[in-house]
């Protein structure tokens, strides 16, 4: 057996509020040999009502019990985010609780892809330590994707 077979499939939870898009996100990450889980809101994550094959309704009390929950489940290696989401809470309020309330998730790699462009929110992101901001369209899937992979082998490495 060889080294990529023994090789842990990296876990991406991608945190999207467009379904279509969300599912093409999917389709993709998983072409390219990620596991995926979604969700479409904080709330989503949050109460780990999270979407996949199999996984069903799990409900947690607390943003720690969730996480919590979600590190036995699977570990998560890295996040996709878009900026708008469903619901109250975006983007910028989930990281903000991940780098307060998270332990081992503060050092996940947090890539943001969105539409929401300005300045200020970008600046806000960077300052709280995400890995990367997209906007959407300036960056093809298969982009941001080989930065993920790059980012895990430069990881790797070091």
């Amino acid at each position: 057996m060889n080294k990529k077979t023994l090789a842990k499939k990296r876990t991406i939870l991608v945190i999207e509020d467009e379904r279509p898009l969300l599912e093409v996100v999917n389709a993709k990450l998983e072409k390219s040999g990620f596991g995926v889980i979604a969700a479409r809101s904080v709330d989503q994550v949050f109460n780990a009502n999270l979407e996949k094959k199999g996984l069903g309704i799990i409900s947690a009390s607390s943003i720690i019990q969730a996480l919590d929950y979600l590190e036995d489940l699977e570990q998560i290696d890295a996040i996709w985010l878009d900026h708008n989401l469903l619901g109250k809470e975006n983007g910028l309020d989930l990281v903000k609780k991940i780098k307060a309330n998270g332990g081992r998730w503060k050092k996940i790699p947090i890539f943001v892809v969105s539409n929401s462009e300005g300045a200020k929110t970008i600046q806000s992101y960077l300052k709280l330590g995400i890995s990367k901001y997209y906007v959407k369209s300036n960056y093809r899937l298969d982009e941001i994707i080989n930065d993920i992979k790059t980012a895990f082998d430069y990881k790797k490495k070091n």
